[in-house]
């Protein structure tokens, strides 16, 4: 049975930090395995670049810079590197992804990845859903028609692949418009004023086939479809189109842990390029330079230069940062105005002789897509690269949106027995088969640009954003979108410039 690693698509490390994430067991705690930060060096005090955040946008560029034999120095708030890419190990060895699942097809992340040679799995883009209280397992292994004649009837099936070309029509008008760096033709313009789910409403299509387009693409968002501009969804829902390249996008995921991917990154870095739990606090332009005020361990401050200077922290953590000049109030006002969807990921340990409960003919049904509190649920049993029979199951569920923020304030016991609650509703009987749960908490996960607030991720404060202020660049994937592939796409464009830019690095 196909498993889809869900896009979350990464929160950069300083999330973590400020934020905090949050674990529970009835049995014991697992921990944590990250990129590990390089071994202890001197510190350094100069570079030509300065890279504030160590995330996969910062860990990119400086890759990126490296093969153009430009230097780059990370400094990094967490005392890990790696961001929002964070795989945790239990005491028995076995894993899980703490935050982002996998990458999509489209995204340059994944030639990124076979430039490592990381070993990859490979999957398909849908999943088994549940909608309006029906489940209807996953079937067709990427065939289209099997797997609508799976979940719609006839009529449906007509009506979503007619709704289908005309989506993907739209999207290529915008993947040929503002990916090439062009102006958004005036229909596309339009589709920013209006919110996605009114959208989809204006081609009053079967209940069920609304539904799914909702279903599908509100875990990608962390955002209910109402709250974000059409063209935002048309950007996303992409992911599942019937396309002339096929059925939905092709997603991978690192065997062995998403951590091998900034290791890797890691590896191909001087140990002094990177500085960990070292906090900017203000960013000064001079007249040939940069100048960083840095406080090293909540303890001492210490001065870095440089010649031009990135900030890769998520937008919600820029305003943390003094900046002289003052950023123009543009920036500002794109800044303020980007939200952030919510997420908690709850890893349950489940006995072995649960499996039934989500099998059909002997298959797991998993990855679910549900419009339940449960959330999207995932099976990264298979994962654990063992041929071990017998172990324990291992079920993530993803909480977005609104099923998180109703649980977000709650102790993490409620959590954990809200979220078994919910899971033993689908599954009756998981619940006196759980052993243990880990629970990481997200309030402020991934971008997104609402609609109340006039905002779409192509707007002209958006595109703002991402240009530079004299030489101080903005980039992640919190200036991008809401998946993984905004932080390369980031970290691709801002290294092309910087190398552009070579003769003022000197």
């Amino acid at each position: 049975m196909q498993k889809r690693w869900f896009g979350l698509s990464y929160l950069l490390v300083a999330l973590l930090a400020l934020q905090g994430c949050a674990g529970w067991s009835q049995e014991k705690r697992g921990g944590t395995e990250s990129a590990a930060p390089p071994a202890a060096v001197a510190p350094r005090k100069d570079a030509p670049v300065i890279i504030v955040g160590a995330g996969l946008t910062g860990l990119t560029i400086a890759h990126e810079l490296k093969k153009a034999g430009i230097d780059a120095l990370l400094v990094e708030a967490s005392p890990r590197v790696g961001g929002r890419i964070q795989t945790v190990t239990f005491a028995d060895g076995v894993t899980a992804e703490a935050h982002m699942e996998e990458y999509f097809g489209r995204s340059p992340a994944v030639k990124l990845l076979k430039e490592l040679n990381l070993p990859l799995v490979e999957d398909v883009a849908h999943s088994t859903v549940r909608l309006e209280g029906k489940v209807y397992p996953y079937q067709g292994e990427g065939a289209r028609d099997q797997y609508l004649a799976g979940i719609f009837n006839a009529e449906e099936r007509t009506a979503f692949l007619k709704w289908n070309e005309k989506i993907w029509a739209l999207y290529s008008k915008l993947h040929a418009s503002h990916y090439e760096g062009k102006p958004l033709p005036p229909e596309l313009a339009e589709l920013m004023r209006i919110s996605f789910a009114d959208f989809v409403g204006r081609d009053k299509l079967p209940r069920k086939v609304s539904e799914w387009i909702r279903v599908t693409v509100e875990p990608e968002m962390a955002i209910e479809w109402d709250k974000i501009a059409a063209l935002d969804g048309i950007d996303e829902v992409r992911l599942f189109l019937d396309t002339p390249e096929g059925f939905g996008e092709k997603n991978y995921h690192v065997e062995g842990g998403n951590t091998r991917f900034t290791e890797a990154l890691v590896s191909r870095l001087a140990p002094d390029q990177i500085i960990t739990q070292a906090r900017v606090t203000a960013i000064e332009q001079t007249e040939t330079g940069v100048k960083l005020r840095i406080l090293e361990k909540e303890r001492q401050y210490i001065e870095v230069t440089g010649r031009m200077a990135v900030v890769t922290v998520p937008v919600n953590v820029i305003g943390r940062i003094q900046f002289s000049p003052a950023l123009t109030a543009e920036k500002w006002k794109a800044i303020h105005t980007t939200k952030m969807g919510s997420y908690i990921k709850v890893h349950f340990r489940v006995a072995p002789e649960a499996a039934p409960l989500w099998s059909v003919k002997g298959e797991s049904i998993l990855t679910m897509l549900s419009d339940t509190q449960a959330g999207s649920i995932y099976d990264v049993t298979n994962l654990q690269g063992s041929g071990e029979t017998g172990r324990d199951q291992l079920l993530t569920l993803l909480l977005h949106a609104k099923f998180a923020r109703d649980l977000m304030s709650l102790p993490l016991d409620e959590v954990r027995e809200k979220s078994a609650e919910a899971l033993d509703a689908l599954f009756p009987g998981v619940r006196r088969h759980i052993r243990s749960a880990e629970i990481f908490v997200y309030p402020q996960a991934v971008a997104y640009w609402p609609l109340e607030l006039g905002r779409s991720r192509f707007d002209a404060l958006a595109n703002e954003l991402r240009r530079p202020q004299g030489r101080i660049y903005f980039g992640g994937d919190t200036t991008v979108d809401s998946h993984s592939e905004g932080a390369v796409v980031s970290a691709l464009e801002i290294s092309r410039q910087l190398i552009e830019r070579r003769a003022e690095l000197k």
